[in-house]
């Protein structure tokens, strides 16, 4: 981590409204992507903690309150329930996925859509198409978006960034006719198996908050694991 501090300028950010937890202050150490990062780099940093919004790193710093711990799933150690492997096998015959190197407006409108239903209240609904496609451009990171289509109709997407031993699931997003299908745990599990076919050993999957009931399926994957001071732990 001490090479990464000499290597890269961080800043804090202001003290703002928590995005997580009602009626509490967050704040933010980051480091701006204003030329290519190495993967090597990109790889420790999310070790410690760190997320990827368009071209910032960030990680959380909170005065008085450590509740957002950063979760990954080890692929190489996981194994599906039998819930999961119903989900698995029911969408398996249902979606179709396909990768993509770059935005599109396709993508941009079931995006909208998505935080229309899920986000109603988020700023994230200010986002235009450029705004979007700065999610996939960051300098020297490999993104791919993973489109997931039922019957040539575009259903999901995540967007991911593939690092040397890792898969971080930036953002995904689907729509809401699917919801029955579980199509957001799908996403999930595809993704544990992906990183097996890409012998990546991570999927990380954010931050994650004890006791929130929107966060709560991040734990529910076996084969989990939280940071805690700054060691990974099994949950």
């Amino acid at each position: 981590m001490n090479k990464l501090i000499n290597d890269y300028n961080f800043y804090l950010s202001n003290t703002e409204a928590c995005s997580y937890i009602e009626n509490n202050e967050e704040r933010k150490i980051f480091t701006v992507i204003d030329s290519p990062i190495k993967l090597d780099d990109y790889e420790s940093l999310i070790q410690f903690g760190f997320r990827r919004s368009n071209n910032i790193l960030y990680n959380q710093i909170c005065d008085g309150c450590d509740s957002c711990k950063s979760i990954r799933i080890n692929s190489k150690t996981h194994t599906s329930t039998k819930s999961q492997k119903r989900i698995l096998k029911k969408n398996y015959n249902l979606f179709q996925r396909t990768q993509k190197n770059k935005a599109s407006l396709a993508q941009f409108n079931l995006f909208k859509k998505y935080l229309k239903f899920k986000h109603e209240e988020s700023d994230m609904n200010k986002m235009n198409y450029t705004d979007y496609k700065k999610m996939l451009e960051a300098p020297g990171v490999n993104t791919k978006v993973y489109e997931y289509y039922h019957q040539d109709k575009l259903v999901a997407c995540v967007i991911s960034d593939l690092l040397n031993d890792s898969i971080s699931m930036v953002y995904s997003f689907y729509s809401n006719d699917y919801l029955k299908n579980s199509i957001g745990k799908f996403l999930i599990l595809d993704h544990f198996n992906l990183a097996k076919e890409l012998r990546k050993k991570f999927v990380y999957l954010g931050y994650w908050v004890e006791g929130s009931e929107k966060m709560d399926y991040k734990s529910k994957f076996n084969s989990s694991e939280v940071l805690i001071n700054n060691q990974w732990k099994n949950i």
